[in-house]
């Protein structure tokens, strides 16, 4: 049952980690229509790269968690 519940939670983690990959798009993603001041834009892609690195820390403590199940 545990084990079910946090492989839900991965599933759920990774897909938001893939989508937050795709719109981070290696440090560079596209400008939204609201950027005309370039410090919007930078500031979208440091939070951007904050919420990646956060999204790729929860998939592995999950996974961490999945394998210390016995």
């Amino acid at each position: 049952m545990v084990i079910r519940i946090l492989e839900k939670e991965l599933a759920k983690e990774q897909s938001r980690l893939d989508a937050l990959k795709q719109e981070y798009n290696d440090g560079s993603p596209e400008r939204l229509g609201d950027e005309r001041n370039y410090q919007k834009y930078l500031d979208r892609v440091d939070r951007l790269k904050d919420e990646v690195a956060q999204a790729a820390q929860n998939v592995s403590s999950i996974r961490r968690e999945i394998d210390s199940l016995p």
